[in-house]
């Protein structure tokens, strides 16, 4: 990041948080789209996915407004400092959220397999 200007290591940092989460909630929706909604278990998986991605949405707003809330208002010195944290946040963030998409798509991928 040093190779950046201190005017985008906030931007670019939360660019990457929401990117990783919304790609996570992604795959949950698309592994729920594979069973088809004529299934037996086609409506449950659908509801599984809808749950999981608001809870997702739900974890990006809190970590965002917990871990960024410092940074807002930030001038360039205390963006220097806490470069790390610029750094930790997104990976912090995107891989629970990841974590939880990947146990998620697992258990609808199962329900799949149960027909």
């Amino acid at each position: 990041m040093p190779l950046l200007p201190l005017s985008l290591w906030l931007p670019l940092s939360l660019a990457a948080c929401v990117l990783l989460v919304l790609i996570a909630a992604g795959l949950v929706l698309r592994q729920a789209r594979r069973i088809p909604a004529a299934s037996k278990d086609g409506r449950n998986v659908r509801t599984i996915a809808g749950l999981s991605c608001t809870g997702l949405l739900l974890w990006l707003a809190y970590g965002v407004f917990k871990g960024y809330a410092s940074l807002w208002q930030a001038d360039a010195l205390m963006i220097l400092a806490q470069g790390s944290l610029l750094l930790q946040l997104p990976l912090l963030i995107g891989g629970m959220a990841w974590v939880a998409a990947l146990l998620i798509a697992r258990l609808i991928k199962m329900h799949g397999k149960l027909d």
